[in-house]
């Protein structure tokens, strides 16, 4: 009962930080490149803005879109339960290959990701090195659209201001979580 207590109070404060101190994802974790999905109510649209620390392009607006040939991830026994909508994530970008152990490591979080850079960890999504290691935060609705948005930044940066959806690879790397 107290770790529930505990939890909703961390997460009440946590949302009370967030109205009251905008924030954008600008920084590196360990020396490395992180993408991070940050959570900001300040967005006219009622979601949440998403950080954007990659120098890769957007996708094409046309839907054309490029990934390596052949990827690899593996799920952390964090995301029990979630397995289902990090796969859907994954296979958006085609070709991705879950492993037991190789590959890039996911993992889930119930509150805010952690350690994403100077972000004050107000973040719902982080992908360190374009690959290297993703978090993910449960917080989110469309868990499925946050894991194919930090699958993404594998290639590519943030598109134009808007919701991210499923409508096409721009529109997932869209910068705003609706």
């Amino acid at each position: 009962m107290m770790k529930l207590i505990r939890r909703l109070t961390t997460t009440a404060l946590a949302a009370a930080v967030v109205f009251a101190f905008p924030l954008t994802a600008t920084a590196t974790a360990q020396g490395q490149e992180a993408s991070a999905t940050q959570a900001v109510a300040s967005d006219p649209t009622g979601g949440y803005r998403t950080g954007d620390l990659t120098d890769a392009a957007p996708p094409s607006s046309k839907g054309e879109f490029k990934t390596q040939a052949a990827w690899s991830y593996h799920i952390t026994a964090s995301c029990s339960g979630k397995e289902a909508q990090i796969r859907q994530g994954a296979n958006y970008w085609g070709e991705a290959n879950e492993t037991a152990s190789s590959g890039t490591p996911v993992e889930c979080t119930g509150g805010y990701v952690e350690g994403c850079g100077d972000t004050g960890g107000n973040v719902v999504g982080c992908n360190w090195g374009q690959g290297q290691r993703i978090m993910l935060s449960t917080l989110v609705s469309d868990f499925g659209l946050l894991a194919a948005h930090e699958f993404g930044h594998n290639w590519y940066g943030h598109s134009d201001p808007g919701c991210a959806n499923w409508a096409s690879p721009y529109e997932v790397m869209r910068p705003t979580m609706c």
